[in-house]
Formats: structure tokens, C-alpha cells, sequence
């Protein structure tokens, strides 16, 4: 057990270190800080958001035992040398969180991404999110903040501070991994993507290291009728309670 989980820290540390607490899992699952992208990144990492001319949604369902039940709702609307407006919401039982989100490139390969959030339910308030990302020839390093400043509005929403990176320069494959720290809890997290004709095969595990796996799963990516859509299946914590996931997105291009 112990030479397993230096493996993976090993392979973390190499491939860099994200993870979410919220259990959306389209295929790669939570190691998405650094790949994660469209109206659904800033569960992620903000600065994902940034997004070609046009209008674009997304549409994420969990399905697990018994009220592990999750809805993630995103859009977003984009225009030539103009940052990306995202609105994003997820519904997990009782707890609802809403974010709105300004995306916009800073540099060559890089974007950052701010906004505002809201969340309500056992704990709710509102709070800042943040991130940053590079995105060059065959890597990717990113790093993302979110619930900041909650206390400044009466909140008490547990800061969750994550690094990311992902490696793409072998045709057709992408290596994640990341780190995460929310609510005084550490996480790592690696995932992986695989494009086999045009189907891409997707996995992802975190693990927290004092107390096992948090999820587990792996899924499919394909185009039905040229819509995007993601499925996926696996376990969520070492009792290995099961869950599946929908995804489907949808693009618009530019007509201005």
C-alpha cells in the first residue's frame, strides 16, 4: 500500500498537480484544473471558461446511491477580443451553488478567469473564485482558487485552493494530475484521455492519502447527431458506492 501511494504521488508530481468536492464526473472526473474547459470549467478552474466566438451550453448528471443525486448547468457567450461570459450552477441534494464568471486571454497561451458565487443550503454566502492557465504545445499548468473572502459576507464556505498540469503531446492523449486542499482536507487526483478512432476513452481516481479513495471511474466521449456526449460509471469512497454520469454540451457559432 505504502509503494502504491508513492507511485501515484510520484506520478501526480510529474504530471503535476485539482479536485472538486463536488462529484460531476463526465469520464476524467475531478483532475480537470488544467483541462477542464467550456461553461462548465469554473467548477474547475475559472480561467477554463475562455471560449470560441459564439454561445455555448452544457448539461452534467450524476446519478448515485441514494441522494448523491447532482445537476451541473452551464452557458456561456463568447465574442472575438472580449472576455467569455459564463454562468454556471450545480445542485447537489440540498446544496445549490451559482457562479458568474469573466474569462479573458492575458497572454500568449495563457487566460485568467474571476467571478462571483453564491451558494445556499447547510452553508451558504457569497464568495470570489479565481484561476489562472497555461495552455502551450504539449503542456498544461494551471492553478485556481475558490470561496474567497466568504467570511467578508457572513459565510463560514471552506476556502478550496488547487494546481493542475496535464501533458498532450503524445497524438491523441492526455495525461492529468492534480492537487487539491478544501476545508482542511488534501486530495490528489490523475486522470487520462485516450482518442481511439472517434471515440475517447477517459479515466480518473482520487484518493485522499490519510483515508483512501474518494472516487474512482471511467467513461466515453463521443458525437451523437454532432452533439458532444459523455458517459461515465464508478465508485464513489472505499465503500465503493456507485454512480453514473450524462454529459451533453452544445455549441452555437457566431452569427454577429
Amino acid at each position: 500500500m505504502n509503494r502504491l501511494l508513492i507511485v501515484i504521488i510520484t506520478v501526480v508530481s510529474l504530471t503535476a498537480p485539482s479536485t472538486v468536492a463536488v462529484p460531476i464526473d463526465p469520464g476524467m472526473g475531478p483532475a480537470r484544473t488544467a483541462v477542464g474547459s467550456g461553461p462548465l470549467a469554473p467548477l474547475w478552474n475559472a480561467a477554463g471558461a475562455v471560449d470560441t466566438p459564439g454561445v455555448h451550453g452544457a448539461l452534467t448528471v450524476t446519478l448515485g446511491a441514494s441522494d448523491e443525486t447532482a445537476l451541473l448547468i452551464g452557458a456561456s457567450i463568447a465574442a472575438a477580443n472580449s472576455p467569455t461570459v459564463c454562468w454556471s450552477m450545480y445542485k447537489l441534494g440540498s446544496e445549490q451553488e451559482t457562479w458568474g464568471t469573466f474569462a479573458f486571454p492575458i497572454l500568449s497561451e495563457t487566460s485568467a478567469g474571476l467571478g462571483v458565487a453564491y451558494a445556499f443550503g447547510a452553508e451558504s454566502g457569497i464568495s470570489f473564485h479565481a484561476g489562472i492557465l497555461y495552455r502551450g504545445g504539449g503542456w498544461a499548468f494551471a492553478a485556481s482558487a475558490m470561496h474567497i473572502a466568504s467570511g467578508l459576507f457572513g459565510g463560514n464556505l471552506p476556502f478550496d485552493a488547487r494546481a493542475g498540469a496535464a501533458i498532450y503531446s503524445i497524438p491523441g492523449v492526455t495525461l492529468t494530475g492534480n492537487i487539491t486542499l478544501a476545508g482542511g482536507k488534501f486530495t490528489l487526483a490523475i486522470g487520462g484521455e485516450a482518442t481511439i478512432w472517434v471515440i475517447a476513452l477517459r479515466w480518473g481516481l482520487s484518493i485522499i492519502p490519510t483515508g483512501g479513495i474518494e472516487r474512482a471511474g471511467i467513461g466515453l466521449g463521443f458525437d451523437l447527431f454532432s452533439i458532444p456526449v459523455d458517459v461515465s460509471v464508478g465508485v464513489n469512497g472505499s465503500s465503493f458506492r456507485p454512480y453514473a454520469s450524462l454529459g451533453i454540451s452544445a455549441n452555437i457559432p457566431a452569427w454577429w
